[in-house]
């Protein structure tokens, strides 16, 4: 799925990015290192298209204990900071730090990865030159907050405040149950506006409060892009039934079994895939769902009603209290059911049901 950061990436920071090359600037960073520390350092972190290694390996490679390894990685990563400012490393931080100001002063570590790469290209060689930059080099400068059960991993600068995300997802989180329902977006973004705590806090806009949603585990978008509360089934359907019923809901048109497994599939809610027949059970033992055709169901809070054939003809007369010719009946069927004319015909004939008057017109029997 898309990030919602997408919707709102139009940084100020461009420019510098125009130029930004986290490749090319982890050699210039490295060239301060002898050979074999660059090398220990590539292999270490997986730089430049190596593999990354264990300290046993790159001591096995270099017959050196591990503990040696250790020692000679981080003698040269103080090398490397010894003089930040007459570094590329400066480069690097105040792009960093730009974006991360521009989003709230944090940012969830995949999306600041995401901001950084915009220009110079979200490939594994760049991602790794940004992950080394950040973890290893500039983890003074900026604080990494781990993942928690409210929230991913996140950067964020000295002065940015966890207890403003928090308070704000808080606000949002308890608009969002209030509200009892799924938001697109834009939706969600405009009751946000409207609050008293988002007139309050001058630091928020459009921007600071999508990237704080993506920072928490709080609130998700199911796949139809449709916020609301993670434990909602709306949001994230754990059961099959959750996703057939969410599927004909978005969907909003009766659909063959087979098609609902497919869209299930398509969707992709999760790692489990839909097969037809599971798809098919569930529909046949749920009343919330009515066969309308061959294979065929619709939700029953649509309006349809369970039944064969004969019972919605016999309900369509029942309704009218009155006799109906046979273009009539078909025409009433036809919105109720997805089935062919000669089968409401063959219905019509059953004599125990259904009998006609002098002008041909079909109306129920009367029981004698």
């Amino acid at each position: 799925m898309e990030s919602i950061l997408d919707k709102v990436m139009t940084s100020k920071h461009m420019d510098n990015l125009k130029n930004f090359n986290p490749h090319e600037i982890l050699e210039r960073i490295l060239e301060a290192l002898a050979e074999r520390e660059q090398e220990i350092i590539r292999m270490r972190h997986g730089l430049a298209g190596y593999e990354k290694k264990t300290l046993e390996d790159i001591g096995r490679k270099y017959n050196v204990t591990r503990e040696r390894v250790r020692q000679i990685e981080n003698s040269s990563l103080k090398k490397i900071t010894k003089n930040f400012d007459q570094t590329y490393l400066k480069q690097v931080e105040d792009i960093a730090n730009g974006i991360l100001s521009e989003h709230g002063g944090m940012m969830s570590e995949e999306n600041l990865t995401k901001e950084l790469l915009i220009i110079p290209g979200d490939n594994e060689e760049n991602r790794a030159a940004i992950r080394f930059v950040l973890n290893q080099l500039l983890k003074h400068r900026f604080h990494f907050v781990k993942e928690t059960p409210h929230y991913y991993n996140f950067w964020k600068t000295p002065e940015a405040s966890v207890d403003f995300l928090l308070e704000t997802i808080k606000e949002i989180r308890q608009l969002v149950k209030d509200y009892d329902d799924t938001l697109m977006l834009e939706e969600l973004l405009g009751k946000v506006q409207s609050t008293d705590f988002y007139s309050q806090n001058d630091e928020l806009s459009d921007k600071v409060v999508v990237n704080f949603i993506d920072i928490t585990k709080k609130l998700e978008a199911n796949p139809y892009q449709e916020w609301g509360l993670i434990e909602w089934p709306a949001i994230r359907p754990k059961r099959m039934n959750d996703k057939i019923y969410l599927v004909l809901q978005k969907e909003n048109k009766p659909m063959h079994f087979t098609e609902i497994a497919d869209t299930i599939n398509k969707m992709r809610f999760d790692h489990r895939k839909a097969y037809p027949a599971t798809i098919h059970n569930e529909l046949i033992l749920d009343k919330k769902y009515v066969l309308i055709g061959r294979g065929i169901y619709a939700l029953k809070e649509w309006g349809y009603k369970p039944g064969v054939v004969s019972d919605v003809i016999e309900e369509i007369l029942s309704k009218a209290d009155k006799p109906l010719t046979k273009k009539e009946i078909i025409e009433e069927v036809l919105n109720k059911r997805l089935i062919k004319e000669t089968t409401i015909t063959l219905a019509l004939m059953n004599k125990n049901k259904f009998a006609r008057d002098e002008k041909g017109r079909y109306m129920l029997k009367q029981n004698d």
